[in-house]
């Protein structure tokens, strides 16, 4: 009998079995990937390494920041941040900057852009503004023009749909306390005190890739009893009495199952609703059924040329389906040997797209025609591999929140089941917030107290707004 099951070793689990380490406690961790760290994975080829997407930490958390810490210790590599927009065969910095803006876009669009602020922030002010989706949002804080042009089409790139149907609460954890005027008042006086972390210079990033402080959390657990199980995946869980029954299976197939006094899982909420053998109410499965999850490709390829010297590049440009690109030698010169240049292409798809069910010949080669078109420069391509990840991103549909309640509402009455994490919980939260969540779960086991991981993040703030003091 084990007093706790976890699925998912990725930031919220792997930081549970933390917590949980020094106790006596007999606990398991179910991956149903070969190696931990959930969507912070960092893959690894011979001698490149790339993350399945760029990560930078950032917290509002002094004991998660410092537990980040501790575990890389001399790993932890402090990189300069840079990030810009490529938009209309043009680089802007990220977070805009106004003299930048001024000669990307001319001084005749500028012009526009600030007009159409003004505008926005007018009805702002006279409470004629009416925020119901993200669209709203973000034209009430930068206005229609810089909306179009910058947020419009990304957005609904990385999202599948209109921004419109998007939630207003998504676009206040992302990018709450930066607006235009935030950012030209720090491009005028950059060293002011009261800086959003969204405008910081400077991060740390595990040496090895992010995956890296994943690993050792993975060292870390077992080395204090905990097992890690790789290569399995539950497929189902049932009432036993005051207990649980859970099934799992191996890469071949084979099942197994163990009974447990607890669960917590991380696993993508919708699947750990279908793989739940009880009595699941019907309002349950059809607030299920109106959520749905974001797919993830990356596209790795190690090439032999340096093309861009930034951590990673948004690329807002509307001819180009590609959301995002990362050079990993630009966060840590160890991520690759001398003379080669690790990068991940980012799409964004739904489960029925043409691309998510294309073999990944057809996608490297595609990814490549893209990276060519934006870099008119010769380069040979050394290694090539493309890496899934299902249900990656929780869709924050507007309305959304109302089928979140009535299944956290179900699963208050399952005793001691508790979701955390990104998937888990359907929340598009970052590895803090994941780690934080992992943290309140383990301790509320303990009975330190009754810590609610759903209040993680429940202001809708983003974690890199934290104001240096």
């Amino acid at each position: 009998m084990y007093d706790l099951v976890i699925i998912g070793a990725g930031p919220a689990g792997l930081t549970a079995g933390y917590e949980l380490a020094k106790t006596d406690k007999k606990v398991i961790v179910f991956e149903k990937k070969p190696q931990v760290g959930g969507l912070a994975e960092t893959k690894v080829f011979g001698e490149y390494r790339y993350d399945i997407g760029p990560h930078r930490f950032f917290t509002k958390n002094k004991e998660v920041y410092d537990l980040f810490l501790e575990m890389l210790d001399e790993d932890a590599v402090e990189v300069n941040r840079k990030t810009r927009i490529l938009f209309k065969n043009s680089y802007f910095d990220y977070p805009l900057t106004p003299v930048n803006a001024l000669f990307g876009l001319g001084l005749f669009e500028s012009i526009i852009i600030g007009f159409s602020y003004i505008f926005a922030r007018i009805k702002s002010y006279l409470n004629i503004s009416k925020i119901n989706n993200f669209e709203d949002w973000v034209v009430d804080r930068f206005g229609r023009k810089l909306f179009n042009n910058f947020f419009k089409n990304y957005t609904e790139k990385v999202w599948g749909i209109d921004c419109k149907d998007i939630g207003s609460d998504w676009a206040a954890q992302r990018i709450k306390g930066l607006s235009l005027s935030t950012a030209i008042k720090f491009a005028l006086f950059p060293n002011s005190k009261k800086r959003p972390k969204t405008l910081v210079d400077k991060f740390y990033y595990p040496r090895l890739g992010a995956g890296m402080l994943w690993e050792k959390f993975e060292e870390y657990i077992t080395k204090h009893n905990i097992e890690v199980s790789k290569n399995m995946k539950v497929t189902q869980v049932k009432e036993s009495g005051e207990h649980y029954i859970v099934s799992y299976e191996d890469a071949e197939g084979e099942s197994q199952s163990i009974e447990t006094k607890n669960i917590f899982f991380s696993n993508p909420l919708l699947e750990f609703i279908d793989i739940f053998e009880g009595d699941t109410p019907e309002e349950v499965i059809k607030s299920a059924q109106s959520l749905e999850y974001r797919n993830h490709i990356s596209v790795h390829v190690t090439i032999d040329k340096k093309l861009f010297d930034d951590n990673w590049i948004y690329i807002h440009s509307p001819n180009l389906k590609m959301a995002r690109i990362a050079d990993f030698t630009n966060f840590s010169k160890d991520m690759s040997t001398e003379g080669t240049f690790p990068l991940t292409l980012e799409y964004f798809c739904f489960e029925q797209d043409e691309i998510w069910k294309d073999a990944n010949d057809k996608i490297i080669q595609f990814a490549l025609t893209e990276l060519k078109s934006i870099f008119d420069e010769e380069f040979n391509v050394i290694h090539s591999e493309v890496s899934r990840n299902a249900k990656a991103y929780p869709v924050i549909k507007t309305g959304y929140q109302e089928h979140i309640d009535v299944i956290k509402e179900w699963l208050s009455h399952l005793n001691n089941i508790t979701a955390v994490g990104r998937s888990g919980m359907f929340k598009y939260n970052n590895q803090d917030h994941a780690m934080a969540t992992g943290l309140y779960a383990a301790r509320t086991l303990l009975g330190l107290g009754d810590f609610d991981p759903w209040e993680v993040n429940v202001d809708g703030e983003y974690h890199e707004e934290l104001s240096s003091n």
